[in-house]
């Protein structure tokens, strides 16, 4: 005959087990909360991060999008909508800084930096313009805008009369990115730096290099122009 404390065992572990539960819960009953809460805020930020991360990306978009408009609008100094190089450069930087203030976080903030560091250049700031182009070498190197602030860089020295300084990362670009479709600007810049600092060898030398390397493009062609100029 079956015994009635044989069905009353498991009731009696299932009872302490819950037991010990309830006093574990009660003496942790603040960590229970707080965890709770956590996957509460979890559960509703998530998402609202998610969001607002994507909303912030697409009005950082339509800052950039009004920012090139600027900076593409003709110069009609009397219609407008600029009168002048100046007050059109202005309020395009403008707009693009307002990019790297509001919504610094997100990808348009790195094309931004490069048209405020265009911008800036024009204006004749190229402290401010080589130290944007320097970030944006680092941020936009996967894409042709990192070898155009790259450029931006020797140009700005340049303006500066730093021309030691100017031909040093002139002749890093050729030696690390000698593919780069911007190699025989550079190379044909580098060669008027050298100029500029009386190495006339130097100078002869890159043109002789971009005319051999790049004889069927524009570069090419007028290094070979410069040559025949130099000696005649």
């Amino acid at each position: 005959m079956a015994s009635h404390f044989g069905g009353m065992k498991p009731m009696l572990q299932e009872k302490s087990k819950k037991d010990q539960w309830l006093s574990w819960a009660r003496t942790h009953q603040e960590f229970i909360t707080v965890a709770g809460i956590v996957l509460l805020l979890l559960g509703i930020g998530i998402p609202y991060v998610l969001h607002s991360r994507e909303q912030s990306e697409k009005d950082a978009q339509g800052v950039l999008s009004l920012g090139q408009y600027y900076f593409h609008s003709p110069v009609d100094p009397k219609n407008g909508p600029f009168k002048s190089d100046v007050e059109r450069l202005q309020q395009t930087l403008q707009t693009f800084q307002r990019i790297l203030t509001d919504y610094s976080s997100t990808q348009a903030a790195k094309l931004a930096r490069y048209y405020v560091a265009k911008c800036q250049y024009s204006l004749g700031q190229y402290t401010q313009a080589y130290a944007n182009f320097d970030t944006s070498t680092q941020e936009l190197k996967d894409v042709p805008l990192g070898a155009e602030a790259y450029l931006g860089k020797i140009l700005c020295l340049e303006a500066q009369n730093e021309f030691p300084q100017a031909a040093t990362w002139a002749e890093t670009f050729l030696r690390e990115h000698p593919d780069s479709f911007l190699a025989g600007e550079v190379r044909l810049d580098l060669s008027d730096i050298y100029l500029k600092t009386n190495d006339k060898a130097r100078a002869v030398d890159q043109l002789k290099t971009l005319a051999q390397t790049d004889a069927d493009d524009d570069w090419g062609k007028e290094a070979e122009r410069r040559l025949k100029e130099m000696q005649s």
